[in-house]
Formats: C-alpha cells, structure tokens, sequence
C-alpha cells in the first residue's frame, strides 16, 4: 500500500485524495491476492468512512475487512475489532462497543503490541464512562496513561488526560477538570496534530460550568496550569490517589462525551466577546446586525467570527449557530 502517500494526504486534510490511493491499493493487493494489504485497506477505507460520520459503509467495510483477514493475522483483526469498536460507540451501542474493544484488547496483549493496547483501553474508557461506570473507566485510563507515558505515546496521553478530565467535571471537580484539559490540549499542540472538526466546541462544552463555578479569571488561570504542566506530571496528577471518585450520595453532573474521543485541539478557548457573538450568530444576526448592536465596525465583527470558526474547529456560521442551540440555557454568557 501507498502508506506514507495516504497518511500524508490524511495529515494535510485530503481525504479525497487518500481514498483513491487507498482504493487503488486495495485493486492491487486484490488482483495480487495479497489478503493482508487487501484487509488493511478495506481498515483504512474504514476508517475514512467513520471520521466522515458514514457509519453504514464503515460497518460494512470493517467487516469485509474482517472476512478477509479472519484467518490471516491477530494483529490486523485486532485493529478491525477496535475500528468496529469505534463506529458502535459513535453509533451509541455501547454493549457492542465494549465487546469489540475488549475482543481487539485480547488480541493486542497476545503480541504486547503495547500503544494499542494503550489506545484501545482509552476506547474502554470512553465507552466505561457513556454508561457511568466509573470504575472501569478510572481503571483501564490508568493503564492507558501509564503505557502510553512508557511508549512516548503523547497523543495518547493527550487522550487519557482528555477523558479524565471529563471524569472530574462528572464529578464537580472544577479545578482538576480544567487543569487537565489544559495538559491535554498542549501535548497535542506539542505533537502538531491538527485540529478536527468541532474539537474546540468541544472543550467550550467541558469549560464553560467551570466559568460559571470559578468565573473566567480563575478558569483562565487553571487552563494555564495545565499547560505548563509536563506529561509524567499531568500523568501523575490525574491517577493520583485513583482519579476522581464519585462522592457518596451524589449526582455527577452530565458533560458531553466527543464522539470521536478526540479532544481539544484549539490555541485557546473562547472569550468572553467571542462568545456574546457566538449567540448572536445563533439569533440569526449578519455581521452587520451584530456590529451595530455592540456598537463596532464590520471589521471587527468580521476578526472575531473567523476567531470564533478558527478556535471551535468549524466550518460555517451555520455550524455555530447549532452548536449554540445545542448547549444549556445561559451557557454562552
């Protein structure tokens, strides 16, 4: 297969341009009769299908995938059960799920293939946490975050630190919740991922009850400590004393769970101004009708709107707009 070729048009955001390359090798591998690089192009083109949310023909492909590689090598069906993970969790099945994640977890600890087993662990805990079970979730990041660390993984760290970070908004723990957002989001900035669709929606959502709770100062100040924090100590700070436990009695409060188990992948969040306009593009204001209610120039309307694409990981002002309409009342104060 054209690896490199299509990891690099993945990386530069051709999806396009990786599905033909991915589609003439998986031709070729056929007409060779070569069922491992045939198995794991169906994967890649996968893969593709899920990140474009088309879970149908994803299901589909993973599990031609699997028809073709059944009998050919654990590694490679082990990575067709997470992929197969992933699409039922983004599809809400989250007994499917679990099982595919747990089935491609035994298959990775046969060969100590130890940053999937360290990547299909935080699939455990994500889907551990969906349905609030927190101490497999608590258990399996553990693991996850210590392999990781171990293997240099820092992506992966980045995603366990993602997830315990919701774990402690669960659980009202304001100040670790941000602190570890804050860890997560400058290891991927550290790695130079590139920001996926919606990411900083995202961590508005997991923010945005801090500010309420702490205000915007000391959210800020938060989110600075995390970032300042290395990987073993941002590691540390999140499995200390077991990670966030659920008090006794209590109800832990409900924050969004990102589909993809992707994370914050933005420079920063959202200000105060960024967000008053965020709701006026909701409300259906133009530029224009937002500049004369805040009494500024076009222009300056315009700087923020592309601030607030640009950090929310969108597209289009109807995108914001929806993801306005999508949060709590009171949340884009």
């Amino acid at each position: 297969m054209a690896t490199d070729q299509t990891i690099s048009s993945l990386r530069a955001g051709d999806q396009v341009a990786a599905v033909a390359r991915i589609d003439e090798a998986i031709a070729s591998a056929r007409s060779a009769g070569d069922v491992w690089e045939e198995g794991l192009g169906l994967s890649a083109r996968a893969a593709i299908a899920t990140r474009q949310n088309a879970l149908r023909e994803a299901q589909r492909t993973y599990q031609a995938a699997l028809d073709v590689l059944r009998d050919n090598n654990g590694w490679g069906v082990a990575q067709v059960l997470y992929g197969l993970g992933g699409v039922a969790r983004a599809r809400g099945d989250y007994e499917a799920a679990l099982r595919h994640f747990r089935d491609a977890l035994a298959l990775y600890r046969e060969i100590d293939a130890r940053p999937d087993i360290a990547r299909c662990l935080v699939g455990v805990g994500w889907v551990a946490l969906a349905q609030d079970d927190l101490e497999l979730t608590v258990s399996s990041l553990t693991e996850s975050l210590e392999l990781s660390l171990a293997t240099g993984q820092r992506l992966l760290v980045a995603r366990g630190l993602e997830t315990f970070a919701v774990v402690a908004a669960r659980m009202d723990d304001a100040p670790r919740s941000v602190r570890l957002a804050g860890a997560a989001l400058d290891l991927r900035s550290a790695a130079g991922q590139a920001r996926s669709a919606g990411a900083g929606a995202r961590l508005e959502d997991l923010l945005e009850p801090a500010r309420r709770q702490l205000g915007e100062a000391a959210t800020a100040a938060l989110l600075a400590e995390g970032r300042a924090m290395t990987a073993d100590g941002a590691v540390r700070y999140a499995i200390s004393a077991g990670g966030p436990v659920k008090p006794a009695g209590r109800t832990a409060t409900q924050v969004p769970i990102p589909a993809d188990g992707g994370g914050a992948g933005m420079p920063s969040a959202l200000t105060p101004r960024e967000r008053e306009i965020a709701a006026m593009i909701a409300r259906g204001l133009t530029n224009r009708g937002i500049a004369d209610e805040l009494v500024i120039s076009q222009a300056t309307v315009a700087r923020h709107v592309t601030n607030i694409l640009t950090k929310l990981g969108f597209g289009s002002r109807a995108q914001v707009a929806a993801w306005m309409a999508g949060r709590e009342p009171g949340t884009a104060d």
